[in-house]
């Protein structure tokens, strides 16, 4: 060592020590004056947003610790509240400098989050509606990439390195119910997290074990839920909000969110779960069970679409799934949905279906290959401009044994049941046995170019379904925005009719729908069968099954005799058979509306070539009731007018020419 380079060293030591000295003494006074214009700060934004905070027992521990006895925000005009106790946070000296707040450990006893939703005018705890009219007006206000990648910021930035949390507890009240999210003794060190998280509600108690990590450098997080006790969890405001109901044994989740830009935001990851329930009357009228989920995803978010990238790939059981969807959110919101080619094992596919959600394909053993895809775009602006297109074909696919229902039970005499909000309400014979039975060739043909006029133009043509009809009824319900028509054919209703329930869920329409393929696809069953079957099985009126009994209780003529006028009538009931008084005035005259329906149906038929103008030409609207409905008008009293039935039937005549659109 060269000589005066001890004594150098000795300047420097001292004067590192003078600077640090001289900053501890400036550092003192001013944190304490940093920190109460950032919590001032703090405050007055809280006071912006309707709420107003309370700190007590400030003070520091050592250079870095800042400790709370309490701290209080509130709503100024709702219940909702958070409440910390005896937290103590060891903060970041640099970032205070510019008034921003950095984390480096944090403990606290207690952390209370009460939410409460009010309804604002009147105080009172209301339901959700879910109105969709401006949803899409609100979402183009929002910037999603710039969103997620402010908060994504924000949350990797404030994790601490350290953090121990006695008790974190969310309390959740809305329309009555409460649930309760409890976090006990939460700690995180050095990225790897562990929690008991105990859920309540509805009287019941489950609790959750939960580990994971937090790479902020990366901007990776991950979690892992165990569930011991299986079941569904007790989250009153999911059947409250939603009306469903879940439960699992176990939840991986993968978030990764390094690949952002300031207009752009990529989100990949995976998601999986096993064990999974999954309840509610929207869905399935049993419980839907699940054994294995995988997926892997990949989401953009822009500055005015979010995107589910088609490298998403889904694994439900033994079933692979490849989705992709887009929702564009400026002034023409498009939406566009697809299903990805792709080709499964007919044995893999029917043992897939998941238990609850199926009940009639459940046990149906299947050999060869199945192909499928799916898309669905629409301009919410232009409804019309609705396009869908589905397709399911095969390879050498062959049934090897039914499940719970055999299809092919259609070709011959068998017993049918009428089950009403799961009540058993009737059975019957359906064939040669059953006296009400009526051969196709004995059934009038102005009624069978009636009802197909009405609900399947195209039923001897198609092969169980009408995606054309479908897509004008998803056109139509966005136009209303309500479920103003449905797109079924007739192989859909008489598979409803005779093998499911009539409950209007998700399931049983995917249930229907596959059903429908597997009889017209096999040629289980033959067209002429099909329709004499659902003519003889469909309900014309309260406890009026098949159509001699229709025949005989309006009209007291056999089927083979209904006349134009006759046959329009009752195809007009179809859809709603137990309001047929309310197409009649008190008198047994049809309704004025009904004669519009009645030019509108006969012009349909005439194009179908269904019937002639000969036909026409010797008709009116007039329809005389002669059987037994006739006494629901035979005296002034019988019948009491419900004015807003009688308002809301008005508006069938315009749903009816939707439904009755030429799909020829």
């Amino acid at each position: 060592m060269k000589p005066g380079s001890h004594r150098k060293i000795r300047l420097v030591v001292i004067r590192s020590a003078v600077l640090v000295v001289i900053f501890i003494a400036i550092m003192i006074p001013v944190r304490s004056y940093l920190l109460r214009k950032t919590l001032s700060g703090l405050s007055r934004k809280l006071s912006d947003h309707k709420y107003e905070a309370e700190w007590k027992g400030i003070s520091f521990r050592g250079m870095k610790s800042l400790h709370f006895d309490k701290i209080s925000v509130r709503g100024v005009n709702n219940g909702n509240e958070i409440e910390l106790d005896s937290l103590t946070v060891k903060i970041r000296i640099i970032p205070l400098m510019f008034r921003k707040v950095g984390l480096k450990e944090v403990q606290c006893r207690r952390i209370f989050i009460h939410y409460l939703k009010n309804d604002p005018d009147s105080g009172q705890v209301r339901p959700v509606q879910h109105d969709s009219t401006g949803i899409f007006s609100k979402l183009a206000e929002i910037d999603p990439a710039e969103l997620v990648n402010r908060y994504t910021r924000r949350f990797f930035r404030y994790v601490p390195s350290r953090a121990d949390f006695e008790l974190i507890d969310f309390l959740i009240t809305q329309g009555g119910d409460s649930t309760r999210l409890t976090l006990g003794n939460f700690s995180l060190s050095h990225g790897q997290f562990a929690v008991l998280i105990e859920l309540s509600g509805g009287g019941s108690v489950k609790q959750v074990q939960a580990k994971g990590q937090v790479d902020k450098s990366s901007y990776i997080t991950a979690v892992r839920f165990v569930c011991p006790d299986t079941g569904f969890l007790p989250v009153p405001l999911l059947k409250y909000n939603f009306g469903i109901e879940a439960g699992f044994d176990s939840l991986d989740v993968t978030l990764d969110f390094s690949d952002h830009y300031r207009h752009l935001a990529n989100i990949s990851g995976m998601f999986n779960f096993s064990g999974f329930e999954l309840g509610g009357g929207r869905l399935s009228s049993e419980s839907i069970k699940i054994n294995r989920f995988t997926s892997s995803f990949l989401v953009h978010l822009g500055n005015d679409y979010a995107e589910l990238d088609s490298a998403t790939g889904v694994n439900f059981n033994n079933i692979r799934l490849r989705p992709y969807f887009r929702l564009t959110i400026a002034s023409d919101p498009q939406v566009d949905f697809r299903l990805l080619p792709v080709s499964w094992d007919a044995g893999d596919f029917f043992s897939s279906l998941p238990v609850g959600m199926f009940s009639s394909l459940i046990g149906l053993r299947a050999e060869g290959t199945l192909h499928y895809g799916l898309r669905f775009s629409v301009d919410m602006n232009n409804p019309d401009s609705l396009l869908f297109n589905t397709r399911l074909t095969s390879d050498h696919f062959r049934i090897l044994e039914y499940g719970n229902d055999d299809y092919r039970k259609i070709n011959g005499s068998f017993n049918h049941m009428v089950y009403e909000r799961g009540q058993l309400k009737t059975a019957f014979v359906v064939g040669m046995e059953n006296p009400d039975f009526v051969d196709l060739g004995h059934i009038s043909p102005f009624l069978q170019a009636a009802v197909m006029t009405s609900e399947d133009g195209s039923f001897y043509s198609h092969n169980g379904f009408n995606p054309e009809a479908f897509r004008e009824s998803i056109a139509a319900n966005i136009h209303e925005n309500r479920f103003a028509r449905g797109g079924s054919t007739l192989s859909m209703q008489l598979v409803k009719n005779v093998f499911l329930t009539r409950s209007k869920t998700i399931a049983r329409k995917i249930e229907e729908a596959l059903i429908v393929w597997l009889i017209e696809n096999q040629n289980l069953v033959s067209k002429r069968r099909m329709y004499e079957v659902y003519l003889n099985v469909i309900e014309w009126g309260p406890g009026i099954y098949g159509i001699n009994q229709a025949s005989w209780f309006y009209f007291k003529k056999k089927p083979i005799d209904l006349n134009l006028q006759e046959s329009i009538f009752l195809a007009s009931i179809v859809p709603n058979p137990k309001w047929y008084r309310y197409t009649f005035e008190s008198n047994g005259v049809p309704r004025p509306f009904f004669a519009n329906y009645f030019q509108r149906m006969e012009e349909l038929m005439v194009r179908k070539e269904f019937i002639t103008e000969a036909d026409t030409s010797r008709s009116d609207y007039l329809v005389r009731l002669m059987g037994r409905a006739a006494d629901a008008f035979a005296g002034a009293d019988t019948v009491r007018t419900d004015s807003l039935i009688l308002k809301e039937l008005e508006t069938i005549p315009a749903v009816v020419k939707l439904k009755i659109g030429d799909h020829r």
